[in-house]
């Protein structure tokens, strides 16, 4: 699978700029994993809910300033800030980065 650069280059650039996403935090609570993640260089956090009897992760995401709150208490997050929880295959299949348009933005 080819990795497409998340920020687009112009000609003058040798080499693409890349984002990265970074885990921030991670906790297990009655066999559900919880993740922090952050899209580097940006204000962009999510938090990733793994339930065991789940295929795939729940994504929600998180305002900077209430990111420890989404990682803490997810669900109450959603609620609380009507912020949408999305499906999404797991963050490893990205290798690098979201893919356009797909980001955790998408729910905001």
């Amino acid at each position: 699978m080819r990795n497409e650069p998340l920020v687009e280059t112009s000609p003058e650039q040798v080499t693409p700029t890349r984002k990265r996403i970074r885990e921030l935090a991670e906790r297990t609570s009655n066999g559900t994993l919880m993740r922090l993640f952050w899209l580097q260089g940006t204000r962009e956090l999510w938090v990733e809910v793994c339930e065991p009897e789940f295929d795939v992760p729940i994504v929600i995401p998180a305002e900077p300033e209430r990111a420890l709150e989404a990682f803490h208490h997810p669900y109450a997050y959603v609620a609380a800030h009507s912020a949408l929880p999305l499906a999404a295959e797991p963050l490893a299949a990205y290798q690098g980065g979201w893919p356009d348009g797909l980001g955790p933005a998408l729910g905001r």
